[in-house]
């Protein structure tokens, strides 16, 4: 998801406009009439002009006719969200979507890597809401809360039954207010109550190590808000330790902010071309690094889930010759979404460009082939292959996301064809869920709850047996750094 904000106010605007026009219009019988009003010609105006405006005008009459007529009663906001969510649907377009005002919330949080919240992250373990980690001086890890905690309340609502993603938005808030949780833990008799006080938390996309002398490895999970200022730290930590050549892994990485792919691609592209971005009337605008960076000799890992921003990085690199991609086929969408906030209405995110990489390749559906391909040994085996599930958000048709991808490569694993994995919860996928649950003998749904991904995750870890396989991707990464550094 690639975020221009400029037109967030445009499309506010047109629906307070939409509102106003419907407090002011009196309209009566069939909404059809209004073609066959006679209307006062206005010599200023072309005829599209005055075609597009009687479309306007029959919207707001048949929003109206259903409002005042529906055997049921029915709100503005219902049907404006409605109109919203039909507008986006009927482009066709797989990458722009209609949230409602969770959904557009939460996908705020994703964006933006900052919430309100106590800084712990959670997963779903035997039908509890579990603690899986406390983020490094965050409000959970002060108040006591530890990894394996069971979460079963929440300011005092018993939470059994809830899914990853609503328990999760009762615990975030806003900063410097208070919420109460109840957690089951192991050694402990009776519920441990915690009362604890919301924070600022900033998601670091970033994990860092030093693998081996000299060398530095940095993997980025997702493009938000914090990732260029933490990679920025990365890199001044790794100058204070010698570091001579850097591994940046973008495996599995879908993407994120624009600006934060451009931010990240100046550490490691001199002044020149990082993307060429196109608008509907073919007009490029080349957006390019100002910097100068430390030449480090580089290594960049990609495969499969490699999308969006971190291709726009990749491809910076490839093309203009400041590093080796090693790894599989990127996913290949070069497409740049604009983000609308609609307030209490929800928001959405509409593709409004394309782009193409320095030298002019046009990635979409294409993806980018790395320099050196080196495939994972029985793929899907290999655990840093799968996908993340992220917060185990319920999965049905016509829904698109990460998580899919990673339910799809984990049910082709387990030998149940839900088509070459690319993200879209289709037909074939709910096929392939609905009989996976069979031979699970879970109900037969055809859609992901939390007992089908509790299921899937069981399957996949008694099919690997706890086997551990070489990452031939690093260790190839790691032979090509060295023999740089040489």
């Amino acid at each position: 998801m690639l975020k221009m904000g400029k037109w967030t106010r445009y499309w506010t605007a047109a629906l307070l406009l939409a509102f106003i026009l419907v407090s002011v219009l009196a309209i009566h019988g069939n909404p059809a009439a209004v073609y066959a009003q006679e209307e006062e010609q206005e010599t200023e105006k072309s005829p599209e002009e005055i075609a597009r405006e009687k479309k306007i005008q029959l919207i707001i009459k048949v929003l109206e006719y259903i409002e005042q007529n529906y055997v049921k009663e029915v709100t503005l906001d219902d049907l404006v969200r409605g109109a919203v969510k039909g507008m986006i649907e009927s482009l066709g377009d797989p990458y722009s979507n209609y949230f409602d005002q969770q959904e557009y919330s939460e996908f705020q949080v994703e964006t933006t890597g900052t919430f309100g919240g106590i800084g712990i992250i959670i997963t779903m373990k035997n039908n509890y809401v579990t603690v899986m980690t406390t983020l490094e001086n965050s409000p959970a890890l002060k108040a006591g809360l530890k990894a394996g905690d069971r979460i079963i309340q929440v300011d005092g609502k018993d939470v059994s039954g809830y899914s990853l993603s609503e328990v999760a938005s009762m615990i975030r808030g806003p900063e410097g207010t208070q919420v109460s949780l109840g957690v089951l833990r192991e050694g402990e008799r009776g519920t441990l109550n915690f009362v604890i006080t919301r924070d600022v938390i900033h998601i670091n996309p970033i994990e860092a190590d030093i693998i081996e002398e000299g060398i530095g490895y940095i993997k980025i999970t997702k493009f938000n808000e914090n990732t260029a200022d933490n990679l920025n730290k990365t890199l001044e930590g790794f100058a204070e330790k010698g570091v001579k050549g850097i591994i940046l892994d973008l495996r599995n990485n879908p993407g994120g902010l624009l600006e934060q792919a451009i931010k990240v691609a100046e550490k490691f592209v001199p002044e020149g071309p990082i993307v060429k971005v196109v608008n509907r009337e073919g007009e490029i605008t080349t957006l390019s690094s100002t910097s100068n960076p430390t030449p480090y000799p580089l290594v960049v890992l990609v495969n499969e889930g490699s999308a969006s921003a971190s291709e726009i990085v990749a491809g910076a690199i490839q093309d203009r010759g400041m590093g080796v991609l090693v790894g599989t086929r990127t996913f290949g969408k070069a497409t740049v979404q604009t983000t609308a906030n609609l307030g209490s209405l929800g928001g959405f995110k509409m593709t409004t460009a394309t782009y193409v990489t320095p030298n002019g390749r046009d990635i979409n559906r294409e993806g980018i082939t790395p320099d050196v391909v080196v495939e994972l040994p029985n793929p899907g085996q290999h655990r840093q292959e799968f996908a993340p599930l992220g917060e185990k958000r319920h999965l049905y048709k016509g829904v698109i996301g990460l998580d899919v991808y990673g339910i799809q490569q984990r049910l082709r694993y387990l030998g149940f064809d839900p088509g070459e994995p690319d993200g879209i919860y289709g037909q074939q996928t709910a096929r392939a869920v609905a009989n996976f649950q069979q031979y699970a003998g879970l109900a037969i749904k055809g859609t992901v709850d939390n007992a089908t991904y509790e299921a899937i995750e069981k399957f996949v870890e008694e099919k690997i047996n706890g086997e551990i396989l070489k990452d031939t991707q690093l260790e190839k990464a790691l032979e090509i750094l060295k023999g740089k550094l040489n």
